[in-house]
């Protein structure tokens, strides 16, 4: 899939062209439109972040999005995104990405119609992350449980911050 697929299913991309159309010169706003039209949209499995630009050496690579959260926070999420894009195309093309949430990004942010935030919240990937922590470790002092997502190091030792007991994997 890509930005001009997910718009059009959305009923994002007239919103989005008359936002470029109005920040930009005309052809300045042709090429853009063109540039991200095209940009793949990847499935992210990430259950803490809704959404992400990714750029390499300078060029766009893709938006990866959580499509589990609810649909107005992927509408928000998609447009927080592009807004990354269109900064990075039209402020640093062919530079490094720097400044991600400064004032540029939170211009176009405002222009493409999503609030300029940094972070977002989805109270179904809360519950897709929390189904996925499993039992890491047990601290052989308190007998305290410690749950994540990943497994420990198993050449490390880790210490309790509380008690200073030695947490033993599971």
């Amino acid at each position: 899939m890509t930005v001009k697929q997910l718009a059009l299913r959305d009923e994002l991309w007239p919103q989005i062209s008359a936002a470029i159309e109005g920040a930009l010169p005309e052809p300045a706003a042709r090429k853009l439109l063109c540039q991200i039209a095209e940009l793949p949209i990847q499935p992210s499995r990430a259950t803490r972040t809704l959404g992400a630009y990714v750029s390499k050496a300078g060029r766009p690579v893709c938006i990866r999005l959580q499509f589990a959260q609810e649909s107005d926070s992927l509408r928000n999420t998609f447009l927080h995104e592009l807004a990354h894009l269109c900064d990075h195309l039209c402020n640093q093309s062919g530079q490094r990405y720097r400044r991600a949430h400064g004032p540029d990004w939170q211009q176009w942010a405002k222009l493409l119609g999503t609030e300029p935030k940094r972070c977002g919240r989805s109270a179904a990937l809360e519950t897709l992350y929390q189904q996925r922590l499993k039992l890491v470790a047990v601290c052989q002092q308190c007998g305290s449980e410690f749950h994540r997502t990943r497994r420990l190091n198993s050449r490390r030792n880790y210490v309790h911050s509380k008690c200073g007991g030695r947490l033993r994997p599971v």
